[in-house]
């Protein structure tokens, strides 16, 4: 995940395009104009999307956004867009390994469906099989449901999202 400080360099490098006079806060109009221009003279989606950027950004409610209210709006959500977009790709994740590996159709694995997976060249090693079917099968009843694997793999990919990349 990004550092506060990378979050304000990104945010300075987008709001320029909208800063009409670069003076370093984009008001409500400028906005509006830029939003005007990208969306082709319509100005009914224009005024909605200043809208909403007004309400939700606009931290001391002056009609302007500082880039550090930016940064601060983007820094402040960034943990919860990335629970949320793990969330949903965590569902197509569990569908394609259920389709995968469920071969009674029952929508969880069984401790031999379970097995399968390890088998077909993942980055888990074989031998940490019985420690990580423990971790995902939280109610402890021997199988993993639909819903166990889908935490299991929010958790995932929220941890990789939250790491440094190069």
């Amino acid at each position: 995940m990004l550092t506060n400080n990378e979050i304000y360099q990104e945010v300075q490098k987008f709001a320029k395009g909208y800063d009409l006079n670069q003076d370093g806060v984009l008001t409500s109009q400028e906005i509006y104009y830029s939003l005007l221009k990208k969306m082709n003279g319509n100005s009914y989606e224009a005024s909605k999307a200043t809208g909403v950027l007004c309400s939700t950004i606009d931290i001391n409610k002056d009609g302007k956004f500082s880039y550090h209210e930016i940064a601060k709006y983007c820094a402040d959500n960034a943990k919860k867009l990335i629970e949320q977009n793990a969330d949903i790709a965590a569902l197509a994740d569990v569908e394609a390994f259920l389709l995968r590996f469920d071969k009674d159709k029952d929508r969880k694995l069984n401790k031999t469906e379970f097995v399968e997976y390890f088998k077909g060249g993942t980055d888990t090693p074989y031998s940490d099989r019985d420690y990580v079917l423990k971790i995902i099968d939280l109610d402890k009843d021997g199988c993993v449901s639909a819903n166990e694997l889908q935490e299991w793999f929010k958790k995932k990919r929220i941890d990789y999202a939250s790491r440094p990349h190069c």
